[in-house]
């Protein structure tokens, strides 16, 4: 009973953590780099395998802002960022 108690308290924390990852990721995204490049970094260190590093890498590479943010701002008609073409 206390076993199953345990269980369900680690898988309950660990969504919470993995959550709260992925939104501190989503809204301060230089953070989220930083955090990549460590998290690279440290595969390195450790040997591990080339594609995990290599996704960690990958992960830590700055973006052109460019494209469609999902803003709903278009409506799905074109992704410009001309506002006036969006009526």
């Amino acid at each position: 009973m206390h076993f199953t108690t345990l269980l369900q308290t680690l898988l309950a924390c660990g969504l919470v953590l993995a959550c709260a990852l992925y939104w501190a990721g989503r809204l301060f995204p230089a953070l989220a780099r930083k955090g990549w490049h460590q998290t690279g970094s440290l595969l390195r260190w450790l040997h591990a395998p080339a594609a995990m590093t290599r996704y960690a890498t990958r992960r830590a590479a700055p973006r052109s802002a460019g494209g469609c943010g999902g803003c709903s701002g278009c409506r799905g008609e074109t992704c410009s960022t001309d506002r006036k073409a969006v009526r």
